[in-house]
């Protein structure tokens, strides 16, 4: 008697999203932290730093999220955390189910330090869920959605594109990244207090309006500060730095960092403010003059803030990388 003859059922084209989920193993993926403001550029100017934020996804029967590093002292739920709020709008974007996985995320600075976590956090989750659903996103896309999460540009900037931008909306509604160009020997030391600031209240802090000679004053310091980044010209850098909207006001949420400020500019900073709402402190120096300013300023730290405050030297970073990338849009818009 013959055998029956055994057929297996014809299958139609694999979709990309099971392509890819099949392929899903570990995916890592590393964000850089940022500073932002720096004196004029309120809610434009945002720089990468080359402290990162990693995150690793391995596959699980549930999604769960931990905490380590620096990121261990957060209180936020796991609900509100950004990186899942990005990884939720990825999916929702790409109108896919995003697959069950452990996230283990890391990093050498706390959040709420005006360090760019919450948008390194963002931007992470949108390309993890974008790598997660088959990447169907484009880079662009992705981080138009960044700054929509964020509420304003510069550090999804920072985290997608790294170096410095100064951002802008453009006529058509969509941002202007503008490159700027710093000093190849540029270094920062990031003065990190033992307290946390929202943004939420760092904002409330601010004034509703200005009167329009402050806001005049602040216009004219930009193009200084942004030459004073370029050439590390110590007069262009202090003149540029100063600020008639946002630093003082925060300030006063701040115990001891106006002294400190203070301190680093005597102690040869080229510049010294607010690092984006803070609490921590951005001070601006030369890469040959990073050990002895640091040296300074430790004991100044620990007489302020005890043995709680912190110093963490840092560089211009690079953009985001990992293997959860989409491609750039076409049509993108980037400032020449």
């Amino acid at each position: 008697m013959e055998s029956p003859k055994l057929y297996a059922p014809r299958r139609g084209k694999t979709s990309p999203m099971r392509r890819a989920r099949r392929r899903l193993r570990t995916l890592r993926l590393l964000v850089p932290a940022s500073t932002s403001n720096v004196g004029p550029g309120f809610d434009a100017l945002g720089i990468a730093l080359d402290l990162r934020l990693s995150v690793t996804w391995t596959p699980a029967a549930r999604t769960r999220l931990q905490r380590r590093g620096a990121l261990a002292e957060s209180s936020l739920p796991a609900r509100g955390d950004p990186l899942l709020r990005g990884l939720r709008r990825a999916a929702a974007l790409a109108r896919a189910r995003l697959p069950a996985g452990d996230i283990i995320v890391d990093a050498p600075f706390p959040p709420g330090r005006g360090l760019g976590a919450s948008g390194a956090a963002i931007a992470a989750g949108l390309l993890l869920g974008n790598r997660l659903t088959g990447n169907r996103l484009s880079r662009q896309a992705l981080l138009d959605a960044a700054i929509r999460l964020e509420g304003h540009p510069e550090n999804a900037v920072a985290a997608f594109l790294g170096g410095a931008h100064w951002s802008a909306p453009g006529t058509d509604g969509r941002w202007i990244h503008q490159p700027v160009p710093l000093h190849r020997d540029l270094r920062f030391l990031l003065v990190i207090p033992p307290y946390p600031l929202s943004t939420e209240r760092a904002r409330k802090a601010l004034p509703a309006t200005v009167p329009f000679q402050r806001a005049a004053a602040q216009a004219r310091r930009g193009p200084i500060l942004l030459e004073g980044l370029r050439t590390l010209d110590r007069d262009r850098i202090r003149a540029g730095l100063q600020d008639d909207l946002h630093v003082a006001a925060r300030l006063g949420l701040l115990p001891g960092a106006a002294q400190l400020l203070d301190d680093a500019t005597r102690a040869g900073a080229l510049g010294a403010t607010v690092s984006g709402a803070g609490s921590a402190l951005l001070v601006l120096t030369r890469s040959r003059d990073l050990p002895r300013l640091e040296a300074r300023l430790w004991p100044r730290v620990q007489r302020v803030w005890g043995g709680d405050g912190g110093v963490l030297a840092a560089r211009p970073g690079k953009p985001l990388s990992g293997s959860a990338g989409g491609t750039p849009a076409a049509g993108a818009r980037r400032g020449r």
